[in-house]
């Protein structure tokens, strides 16, 4: 989908204007986006491949040229994500699972089982990992908060920071993200509650697990939507409201030091589906698998009652520098506030 009005309304892409680290909507969008890696503290770069590129700046990096979230568009993303996951569960895709590992350096040795044994691109996407790759930070202090997947994190103490620096959609609230009953619990609370946005790239193991327990899983919500990309250039355009439109699966979870906490499993664009392995009422480990997304990356959002968790200091720092950290499943992101 080209521009809705002539090549002159364009606005110039220009790559050497960030804006305190972050991408500037309009017109700093660029093909490789810096992110922090926690482990070494070092800024490394996200390329995202040429063709990938074309279309997500075509449709998502300007209001002159992006997308108006139109219903053909919408359609039409239906429609590809629709097609995607029929063409990455057929065992004829089991050949490009080589080229994927290759493109993606993806590490093997992590893998639980070997590459012959995936019968199609899908069920390698969805690869469970040995036991030992994602150690548990403090499996039995109930006080510590991790990760919930292989992410790029960005944490915000309150909506109205989030909304500042990150999410720039203009109907983005508590209530539009996890629906009028879901959210009441966490509006009553007095103070302002906190998020993290945890972004899965596609190289990314792609299972999610539970950020803190014990717990018990309260309640679950699926709610129809919009295939978006989920890519910080949708999530930093105000005319889309990608992370209260596209399709996600609600989860409240019961803790006995965070109180209650919001889990949700956001679709996006070639994301055909996502698949819980614990039904209402289960109760939880810190660290236990919750689900995993099918072909393609997506998203993870957290919301956490109003004080309920002090987050490390050097995400936070990154964050409100617009920064995404590099954060592997189990390790610590914050602690209990109690």
């Amino acid at each position: 989908m080209g521009c809705r009005g002539s090549k002159t309304d364009c606005v110039h892409i220009d790559d050497s204007k960030i804006e305190n680290g972050s991408v500037e909507v309009e017109h700093s969008f660029r093909h490789r986006r810096k992110v922090l890696d926690r482990e070494t503290g070092k800024v490394f770069e996200e390329v995202i491949p040429g063709p990938v590129w074309s279309i997500l700046k075509g449709l998502y990096a300007t209001s002159a040229c992006g997308v108006v979230a139109a219903h053909p568009f919408r359609c039409c993303l239906r429609r590809i994500t629709q097609h995607a996951g029929r063409k990455m569960r057929s065992p004829s895709s089991k050949k490009d699972i080589q080229k994927f590992v290759d493109v993606y350096r993806i590490d093997l040795d992590e893998v639980l089982l070997p590459l012959e044994k995936f019968v199609s691109m899908n069920d390698f996407f969805t690869r469970e990992l040995k036991p030992l790759a994602r150690p548990i930070h403090s499996p039995q202090d109930a006080g510590v908060f991790v990760s919930c997947a292989d992410c790029r994190v960005i944490i915000f103490q309150t909506l109205e920071e989030a909304t500042r620096i990150w999410i720039k959609g203009l109907k983005f609230s508590l209530a539009e993200l996890l629906g009028d009953a879901a959210a009441k619990p966490f509006l009553q609370k007095p103070g302002c509650c906190s998020v993290a946005v945890c972004r899965l790239a596609p190289q990314d193991y792609h299972r999610f697990h539970f950020p803190c327990g014990p717990g018990e899983v309260i309640d679950q919500n699926f709610l129809a939507g919009e295939y978006y990309s989920v890519n910080p250039l949708a999530v930093n355009n105000p005319n889309i409201d990608v992370l209260t439109e596209n399709c996600r699966s609600v989860t409240r979870l019961q803790h006995p030091s965070f109180g209650q906490v919001a889990f949700v499993a956001v679709g996006a664009t070639l994301v055909g589906s996502v698949e819980l392995l614990k039904e209402v009422g289960s109760t939880f480990a810190k660290g236990d698998c919750y689900g995993y997304f099918q072909y393609g990356g997506s998203t993870c959002v957290i919301v956490t009652e109003p004080g309920a968790v002090g987050w490390d200091p050097d995400l936070l720092d990154a964050s409100a520098r617009g920064i995404e950290s590099f954060v592997k499943m189990g390790e610590q992101i914050g602690l209990s506030c109690t």
